[in-house]
């Protein structure tokens, strides 16, 4: 668990945490070769089904950490899973308490004796992306449409399917980019370790900050008030929201004037004249 200025939510922050969860469950290892990984994810574009996050299994092939690893997406409509169940056991106790703090909010989670609340950190969250790009060839029209991928073959390629049902056929894409196809997999930890830098946080949306200052930061117990969640936020800020709302204020403004010379003209070009040009 993380708030915005820990981290974002997307593709890299999936990799990232992904790789986090296997190194702290021992799975990946330099000294010997794992089995099969499995790992199941809903069809969040966004976050999960993506360019990154699909080529994660070929480089998790290519470091040498398995014998074969399968990203597989739920099809759209049956996507309830055993995770739910523990977002579930999660709001047992949150939904009950008023909480003003994240680290309140993190222990509340962390008394569900289904969950353990792992906190993550800035430096969690690594340039997946760049590493990615890097090595691999993108997935240009046919992520959308499979739901099942997997890597052997030290990762080279990748096979796709819509289901494991015989009626869909396997289609198999060459990903790794012919410049690094013959790169060893300590040139590839190399790169990798050159490549995934800590991606850079901007910090909470400007909007929400102002947002918890004025309109929240009044209406909480005052020995929650210091807390970094509602902290007054910079010049800087103000000044971004401000201007803001006056471009949005005037691009409404503008919108606004634009549909009505388009109904106007419109209308007029419906009227019917006689002949003194009356309508």
């Amino acid at each position: 668990v993380y708030h915005e200025w820990i981290g974002k939510k997307g593709a890299n922050n999936v990799a990232s945490l992904i790789v986090k969860t296997l190194r702290q469950l021992n799975i990946l290892r330099e000294d010997s070769v794992g089995g099969e990984l499995n790992i199941i994810f809903d069809n969040c574009s966004g976050q999960n089904k993506n360019n990154t996050v699909l080529k994660l299994a070929a480089w998790l092939m290519a470091m040498n950490y398995f014998k074969e690893v399968n990203f597989a997406f739920l099809i759209v409509g049956h996507t309830k899973n055993a995770a739910d169940c523990l977002f579930n056991s999660l709001k047992t106790e949150y939904r009950l308490q008023n909480l003003f703090t994240f680290q309140d909010l993190s222990e509340a989670l962390n008394r569900s004796q289904m969950v353990t609340v792992h906190p993550a950190s800035p430096e969690d969250f690594l340039d997946y992306d760049k590493v990615m790009n890097y090595l691999y060839r993108p997935l240009a029209g046919i992520i959308k449409k499979n739901h099942i991928f997997s890597c052997t073959d030290d990762g080279l390629q990748m096979r796709l399917r819509q289901s494991n049902l015989e009626e869909h056929n396997e289609l198999v894409f060459n990903l790794r980019k012919r410049s690094t196809s013959k790169l060893s997999r300590a040139e590839i930890a190399e790169i990798s370790n050159s490549l995934l830098v800590t991606i850079t946080n901007d910090g909470l949306n400007p909007y929400k900050a102002v947002e918890m200052f004025t309109k929240y930061r009044p209406n909480i117990p005052v020995q929650f008030q210091s807390d970094e969640l509602y902290a007054e936020p910079s010049a800087e800020v103000w000044a971004k929201v401000k201007k803001e709302k006056i471009d949005r204020s005037e691009f409404r403004a503008q919108l606004k004037a634009d549909k009505y010379v388009n109904d106007k003209e419109r209308i007029e070009s419906l009227a019917v004249y006689d002949g003194e040009g009356k309508a």
